[in-house]
Protein backbone atom coordinates (compact mmCIF):
# COMPACT_ATOMS: atom_id res chain seq x y z
CA UNK A 1 0.00 0.00 0.00
CA UNK A 2 3.05 2.13 1.39
CA UNK A 3 4.61 1.68 -2.49
CA UNK A 4 0.99 2.18 -4.28
CA UNK A 5 0.99 5.74 -2.63
CA UNK A 6 4.80 6.42 -3.56
CA UNK A 7 4.00 5.68 -7.22
CA UNK A 8 0.91 8.50 -6.94
CA UNK A 9 1.87 12.08 -8.37
CA UNK A 10 0.55 14.69 -5.99
CA UNK A 11 0.55 17.23 -9.26
CA UNK A 12 -1.50 14.63 -11.38
CA UNK A 13 -4.11 14.57 -8.13
CA UNK A 14 -4.37 18.24 -7.84
CA UNK A 15 -4.50 18.45 -11.87
CA UNK A 16 -7.43 16.23 -11.56
CA UNK A 17 -9.32 17.74 -9.00
CA UNK A 18 -8.92 21.16 -10.85
CA UNK A 19 -10.39 19.35 -13.83
CA UNK A 20 -12.95 18.13 -11.67
CA UNK A 21 -13.87 21.90 -10.49
CA UNK A 22 -13.62 23.61 -13.56
CA UNK A 23 -16.33 20.66 -14.84
CA UNK A 24 -18.60 21.47 -12.57
CA UNK A 25 -18.22 25.19 -12.21
CA UNK A 26 -19.03 24.90 -16.30
CA UNK A 27 -22.51 22.61 -15.37
CA UNK A 28 -23.70 25.37 -12.82
CA UNK A 29 -23.12 28.33 -14.55
CA UNK A 30 -24.40 26.82 -17.90
CA UNK A 31 -27.31 25.33 -16.13
CA UNK A 32 -28.17 29.12 -14.61
CA UNK A 33 -27.83 30.88 -18.47
CA UNK A 34 -30.21 28.39 -19.41
CA UNK A 35 -32.15 29.02 -16.81
CA UNK A 36 -32.11 32.36 -17.13
CA UNK A 37 -34.92 34.20 -19.26
CA UNK A 38 -34.70 36.20 -23.00
CA UNK A 39 -34.15 39.73 -22.02
CA UNK A 40 -34.32 42.09 -25.23
CA UNK A 41 -34.49 41.86 -28.71
CA UNK A 42 -32.28 43.56 -31.22
CA UNK A 43 -32.90 44.07 -34.41
CA UNK A 44 -29.56 44.83 -36.79
CA UNK A 45 -29.63 45.81 -40.55
CA UNK A 46 -27.07 44.15 -42.84
CA UNK A 47 -25.99 46.18 -46.26
CA UNK A 48 -29.19 48.82 -45.63
CA UNK A 49 -30.37 51.17 -43.63
CA UNK A 50 -33.35 50.88 -41.92
CA UNK A 51 -36.46 51.89 -44.21
CA UNK A 52 -38.64 49.09 -46.28
CA UNK A 53 -38.81 47.26 -42.57
CA UNK A 54 -38.54 49.02 -39.20
CA UNK A 55 -37.11 47.48 -36.16
CA UNK A 56 -39.93 47.91 -34.16
CA UNK A 57 -41.75 45.98 -37.18
CA UNK A 58 -39.91 42.85 -36.43
CA UNK A 59 -39.75 43.22 -32.71
CA UNK A 60 -43.75 43.26 -32.49
CA UNK A 61 -43.82 40.29 -34.83
CA UNK A 62 -41.78 38.18 -32.89
CA UNK A 63 -43.35 39.53 -29.63
CA UNK A 64 -47.07 39.65 -31.36
CA UNK A 65 -46.14 35.71 -32.73
CA UNK A 66 -44.72 34.62 -29.39
CA UNK A 67 -46.07 36.78 -26.66
CA UNK A 68 -44.45 35.31 -23.49
CA UNK A 69 -41.11 35.54 -25.70
CA UNK A 70 -39.36 37.77 -22.33
CA UNK A 71 -40.46 34.67 -19.89
CA UNK A 72 -38.91 31.65 -22.53
CA UNK A 73 -35.65 30.41 -20.73
CA UNK A 74 -33.11 30.24 -23.10
CA UNK A 75 -33.12 26.02 -23.49
CA UNK A 76 -36.28 25.58 -25.01
CA UNK A 77 -36.56 28.74 -27.27
CA UNK A 78 -36.68 27.64 -31.32
CA UNK A 79 -34.04 29.94 -33.01
CA UNK A 80 -35.21 28.47 -36.07
CA UNK A 81 -39.05 29.36 -35.59
CA UNK A 82 -37.92 33.26 -34.63
CA UNK A 83 -36.05 33.11 -37.79
CA UNK A 84 -39.06 31.16 -39.87
CA UNK A 85 -41.71 33.79 -39.24
CA UNK A 86 -39.35 36.56 -39.72
CA UNK A 87 -38.53 35.57 -43.13
CA UNK A 88 -42.71 35.83 -43.86
CA UNK A 89 -42.00 39.28 -44.40
CA UNK A 90 -41.36 39.34 -47.91
CA UNK A 91 -39.13 42.58 -47.88
CA UNK A 92 -36.88 40.36 -46.43
CA UNK A 93 -34.74 38.75 -48.03
CA UNK A 94 -32.56 36.90 -45.51
CA UNK A 95 -32.16 36.66 -41.92
CA UNK A 96 -30.43 35.19 -39.05
CA UNK A 97 -31.34 35.15 -35.55
CA UNK A 98 -29.20 34.10 -32.56
CA UNK A 99 -28.96 34.23 -29.03
CA UNK A 100 -26.05 35.96 -26.95
CA UNK A 101 -24.51 35.04 -23.84
CA UNK A 102 -26.42 37.92 -21.80
CA UNK A 103 -29.40 36.37 -23.15
CA UNK A 104 -30.54 39.13 -25.74
CA UNK A 105 -31.79 38.03 -29.57
CA UNK A 106 -30.24 39.86 -32.32
CA UNK A 107 -31.84 39.63 -35.30
CA UNK A 108 -29.86 40.20 -38.11
CA UNK A 109 -31.88 41.44 -41.28
CA UNK A 110 -30.84 41.58 -45.33
CA UNK A 111 -33.76 43.47 -46.88
CA UNK A 112 -34.99 42.85 -50.47
CA UNK A 113 -33.83 45.72 -53.09
CA UNK A 114 -36.56 47.40 -55.42
CA UNK A 115 -35.04 47.55 -59.33
CA UNK A 116 -38.37 48.83 -60.25
CA UNK A 117 -41.90 50.04 -59.15
CA UNK A 118 -44.80 48.17 -61.51
CA UNK A 119 -47.95 50.08 -61.86
CA UNK A 120 -50.32 48.02 -64.16
CA UNK A 121 -53.65 48.84 -63.33
CA UNK A 122 -55.06 48.70 -59.81
CA UNK A 123 -51.43 46.40 -59.37
CA UNK A 124 -48.47 48.18 -57.86
CA UNK A 125 -45.34 46.61 -56.33
CA UNK A 126 -41.93 46.37 -56.87
CA UNK A 127 -39.66 44.22 -58.46
CA UNK A 128 -36.73 42.91 -56.43
CA UNK A 129 -33.22 42.16 -57.74
CA UNK A 130 -34.35 38.94 -58.16
CA UNK A 131 -37.31 40.39 -60.80
CA UNK A 132 -39.85 39.15 -58.63
CA UNK A 133 -42.80 40.66 -57.38
CA UNK A 134 -42.09 42.93 -53.98
CA UNK A 135 -44.77 44.68 -52.21
CA UNK A 136 -44.77 48.03 -51.55
CA UNK A 137 -44.06 49.19 -47.79
CA UNK A 138 -45.72 51.68 -45.93
CA UNK A 139 -42.63 53.03 -44.08
CA UNK A 140 -40.41 54.36 -46.98
CA UNK A 141 -40.40 54.66 -51.35
CA UNK A 142 -37.58 53.99 -53.00
CA UNK A 143 -36.77 56.18 -55.91
CA UNK A 144 -36.33 53.69 -58.94
CA UNK A 145 -38.02 53.90 -62.48
CA UNK A 146 -41.58 53.48 -62.57
CA UNK A 147 -42.66 50.66 -65.56
CA UNK A 148 -46.22 51.20 -66.95
CA UNK A 149 -48.05 47.96 -68.19
CA UNK A 150 -47.81 44.39 -68.10
CA UNK A 151 -45.14 42.57 -66.99
CA UNK A 152 -45.41 38.60 -67.07
CA UNK A 153 -43.15 35.30 -67.75
CA UNK A 154 -42.80 36.79 -71.50
CA UNK A 155 -41.18 39.47 -70.51
CA UNK A 156 -39.95 39.46 -66.60
CA UNK A 157 -36.43 38.35 -67.77
CA UNK A 158 -36.29 41.19 -70.02
CA UNK A 159 -37.83 44.25 -67.77
CA UNK A 160 -35.57 42.66 -64.80
CA UNK A 161 -32.09 43.27 -67.65
CA UNK A 162 -33.05 46.75 -68.44
CA UNK A 163 -33.68 48.29 -65.31
CA UNK A 164 -30.27 46.51 -63.78
CA UNK A 165 -28.84 48.51 -67.11
CA UNK A 166 -30.55 52.04 -66.22
CA UNK A 167 -30.12 51.23 -62.31
CA UNK A 168 -26.16 50.25 -63.16
CA UNK A 169 -25.39 53.62 -65.08
CA UNK A 170 -25.18 56.76 -63.26
CA UNK A 171 -26.45 58.84 -65.79
CA UNK A 172 -28.98 56.94 -67.06
CA UNK A 173 -30.59 56.20 -63.54
CA UNK A 174 -30.68 59.77 -63.25
CA UNK A 175 -32.45 60.55 -66.47
CA UNK A 176 -34.49 57.67 -67.00
CA UNK A 177 -38.11 58.15 -64.35
CA UNK A 178 -40.14 55.62 -66.26
CA UNK A 179 -40.66 52.41 -68.71
CA UNK A 180 -43.79 52.27 -70.49
CA UNK A 181 -44.73 48.49 -72.07
CA UNK A 182 -47.26 49.27 -75.49
CA UNK A 183 -49.97 46.69 -75.80
CA UNK A 184 -47.81 45.21 -78.56
CA UNK A 185 -44.75 45.09 -76.19
CA UNK A 186 -43.16 48.20 -77.65
CA UNK A 187 -41.16 50.33 -74.83
CA UNK A 188 -41.12 53.99 -74.48
CA UNK A 189 -38.86 55.69 -71.79
CA UNK A 190 -39.50 58.72 -69.44
CA UNK A 191 -37.09 61.24 -68.71
CA UNK A 192 -36.67 63.45 -66.26
CA UNK A 193 -35.63 66.27 -67.89
CA UNK A 194 -36.43 65.74 -71.36
CA UNK A 195 -39.66 66.38 -72.84
CA UNK A 196 -39.39 64.44 -76.28
CA UNK A 197 -41.02 61.44 -76.47
CA UNK A 198 -38.40 58.46 -76.33
CA UNK A 199 -39.37 55.06 -78.55
CA UNK A 200 -36.96 51.98 -77.34
CA UNK A 201 -38.35 49.49 -79.79
CA UNK A 202 -38.14 45.73 -78.78
CA UNK A 203 -35.90 44.09 -76.06
CA UNK A 204 -33.42 43.64 -78.41
CA UNK A 205 -30.06 45.23 -78.37
CA UNK A 206 -31.05 47.00 -75.12
CA UNK A 207 -27.05 47.99 -73.94
CA UNK A 208 -26.61 49.45 -77.43
CA UNK A 209 -29.82 51.96 -77.45
CA UNK A 210 -29.67 52.74 -73.99
CA UNK A 211 -26.28 54.36 -74.37
CA UNK A 212 -26.75 55.85 -77.92
CA UNK A 213 -29.19 57.50 -75.77
CA UNK A 214 -27.35 58.81 -73.07
CA UNK A 215 -24.45 59.67 -76.18
CA UNK A 216 -27.32 61.54 -77.92
CA UNK A 217 -28.58 63.36 -74.84
CA UNK A 218 -24.61 64.14 -73.86
CA UNK A 219 -24.19 65.74 -77.08
CA UNK A 220 -27.02 68.60 -76.89
CA UNK A 221 -25.85 69.19 -73.20
CA UNK A 222 -22.51 69.74 -74.47
CA UNK A 223 -23.54 71.74 -77.89
CA UNK A 224 -26.27 73.51 -75.60
CA UNK A 225 -28.77 72.54 -78.33
CA UNK A 226 -32.18 73.68 -77.14
CA UNK A 227 -33.74 70.17 -76.41
CA UNK A 228 -37.43 71.21 -76.77
CA UNK A 229 -36.76 71.54 -80.24
CA UNK A 230 -37.38 67.68 -80.88
CA UNK A 231 -40.93 65.89 -79.80
CA UNK A 232 -39.83 62.35 -80.75
CA UNK A 233 -36.71 60.49 -80.94
CA UNK A 234 -36.40 56.92 -82.17
CA UNK A 235 -34.00 54.61 -80.57
CA UNK A 236 -35.47 51.30 -82.62
CA UNK A 237 -32.04 51.34 -84.82
CA UNK A 238 -28.69 50.65 -82.88
CA UNK A 239 -26.71 52.45 -86.08
CA UNK A 240 -28.63 55.84 -85.39
CA UNK A 241 -30.81 57.97 -83.42
CA UNK A 242 -33.41 59.17 -85.54
CA UNK A 243 -35.22 63.13 -84.18
CA UNK A 244 -38.40 64.25 -85.11
CA UNK A 245 -38.73 67.97 -84.48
Amino acid sequence: MEKLFKKIKWSDVRILLLCGLLLFLYSFTNKRSNDREVKDIDVVFKESEEHFVTSSEIRNLLKNKFPKISEINRSVLDLNNLEKNVLKNELIRNADVYLTIDNKIIVDIWQKKAIGRVIDGDNNYYLDELGKMMPLSSNFSDRVPMVQGKVNKSNERDIKEILELINKDEFLREDITGIVIEPKGTLMLISRTNRFDILFGGFDEMEIKLQNYKAFVQYLIRENVEQEKYKYINLKFTQQVVCTK
